[in-house]
């Protein structure tokens, strides 16, 4: 290895153990980690550039997959951020470490030594895991549900008029199909398949190890769950076409035919009961998610003020917009500057991990599925603009935010497809009990948005039926308890999916301690 050679690597591998540090484990759950990512992969296709040409019989397909990777590079190179926050390129990016970087890797192992070998070695810390492969999937599958997008969409990467990716091939196509059938989402199945179909024949050229009849026996399994069964008898009359001695057809063929004769004796032509039906409380949230409200709003009581009536926001008035009237749901405009927003992604970027919820039983904190993000927290005495932005939240809500009445303020990060289903801020138990170590309730919650977003990504209020885009310097505020220290069920609220861009915000919550003067209970008859 010759000493500019030697000189790189050791850079590179300082570099990323620097950043792997930060991007390693849970890397779908924030798009911050995956620039990182994209800088890593481009240092690895300049090096297996260099391998390939002192490798005169290398095989086809990984040269290939340098010129692949030289082209997403490229692409990405030009603007990383908006490569990072369309999906399909992440899930993309994350497949490749998981599936080829690390296959690559594994077949170089084989050979001789040299420097691609070596630095995918040294490198293979800040691989994504195949958790952050199947995450990516499931944000993706998220996205199209929710938005009711079709499988051709997203899989033509046209989520958003303004940021369009490459398209996904057969191969990503089966596996989004084959996770859709591990959430017994047959419909999905059916679309993701028939999608890896098409795009197994022509015009698209397709040349990997997917055959179609892994496709097509899951596609007919889904359309018998779904009663579909005369398509699930041609297409496993497909599969015996091309592979006549496959058993497991015959076997299933046969039983299709059964269950089929039996539905037409009883003229039975509903779908089986496996089919996973939503309720309402999902379809709500979904709606809302589009935008699609069935709350007929009463525009002449609500309204919009300067707000100057303490002290602290004399000088400078609140623009202050009313959303919603009972439960008050306030819309405060401008209420962090661009200067701020940036000093607080700045300080909590290094400190983001992936976010908890609070198991109200015992108060333990735990990661979930419903809640895709990254966070972290930062205290008042973290920097005199984290205390400036305390101050102004005092002064807008007329709440104390001294340390012993509020907690400190959690930034997060949404990742692909980032999202955080319906829940209360509140904590109290249905008995009206605190979690262990609890020593007051969160009275009040100012969500602060500290970037815009592309599409997607509202907040949105189920009982009430009102949605909140994101709009960088903006902050939406409520009480999460009523004037008797009651919960208000009707603030539960959720983080819709992120489609495109990435999403910052921060949180404020306020604690019933220190708040009697400010907000007094009412009183008892």
């Amino acid at each position: 290895m010759c000493f500019y050679k030697m000189v790189f690597s050791t850079f590179l591998t300082v570099w990323v153990f620097i950043t792997a540090k930060g991007i390693h484990g849970e890397i779908f759950t924030s798009l911050s980690q995956l620039k990182g990512l994209v800088r890593l992969e481009g240092a690895l296709s300049k090096t297996l550039d260099n391998y390939l040409e002192q490798q005169s019989e290398a095989p086809d397909i990984i040269r290939k997959f340098a010129d692949h990777v030289r082209m997403e590079s490229q692409i990405a190179k030009s603007d990383i951020e908006r490569y990072v926050f369309h999906p399909i390129n992440s899930f993309q990016l994350v497949r490749r470490f998981v599936r080829h970087w690390k296959e690559l890797g594994s077949y170089l192992e084989k050979g001789a030594p040299n420097d691609l070998q070596w630095e995918l070695r040294i490198n293979r810390p800040a691989f994504p895991t195949y958790q952050d492969f199947t995450g990516s999937i499931s944000a993706i599958l998220r996205i199209q549900e929710v938005y009711k997008l079709s499988a051709c969409v997203v899989a033509d990467g046209k989520l958003h008029a303004g940021n369009n990716s490459g398209r996904l091939g057969a191969d990503e196509c089966y596996e989004l199909g084959v996770v859709s059938d591990s959430k017994k989402n047959y419909d999905d199945v059916i679309e993701w398949m028939r999608e890896a179909l098409k795009r197994m024949s022509a015009p698209y050229e397709y040349s990997g190890a997917l055959s179609k009849v892994d496709v097509l026996e899951y596609l007919s399994w889904a359309e018998y769950k779904l009663g579909l069964l005369d398509d699930a008898i041609i297409h496993t009359k497909d599969i015996l076409q091309k592979d006549p001695k496959n058993e497991q057809a015959k076997t299933n063929l046969d039983y299709f035919r059964a269950e089929r004769l039996k539905r037409d004796l009883l003229t039975e032509k509903s779908p089986k009961n496996e089919i996973n039906k939503k309720g309402q409380f999902s379809l709500t949230y979904e709606r809302l998610c589009r935008g699609e409200t069935r709350k007929a709003k009463e525009r002449d009581k609500l309204f919009c003020y300067y707000d100057n009536n303490r002290p602290e926001i004399l000088l400078k008035p609140v623009k202050v917009e009313i959303i919603n009237l009972d439960p008050n749901l306030y819309l405060f405009h401008d209420v962090v500057t661009d200067k701020e927003i940036n000093h607080v992604i700045k300080l909590a970027r290094p400190k983001l991990k992936r976010a908890f919820v609070t198991d109200t039983s015992n108060g333990n904190q735990m990661s979930a599925e419903y809640r895709i993000s990254q966070s972290a927290w930062l205290e008042d005495s973290d920097s005199s603009i984290i205390n400036l932005i305390s101050r102004r939240i005092q002064g807008i809500t007329g709440l104390s935010l001294d340390p012993a009445h509020s907690e400190p303020l959690q930034v997060a990060n949404y990742g692909i497809g980032g999202h955080y289903e319906p829940h209360h801020d509140y904590v109290q138990n249905s008995d009206r009990s605190l979690p262990h170590g609890e020593v007051g309730d969160r009275i009040a919650t100012m969500l602060i948005y500290l970037s815009d977003v592309d599409a997607g990504g509202a907040t949105v209020f189920l009982d009430i039926e009102e949605f909140v885009h994101p709009q960088k310097g903006d902050a939406v505020f409520w009480y999460n308890l009523d004037k008797n220290g009651f919960p208000d069920e009707r603030t539960k609220h959720a983080a819709c999916p992120v489609v495109v861009g990435s999403k910052w915000v921060a949180n404020k919550w306020i604690n019933e301690r220190g708040q009697e003067f400010r907000r007094p209970c009412l009183p008892t008859s």
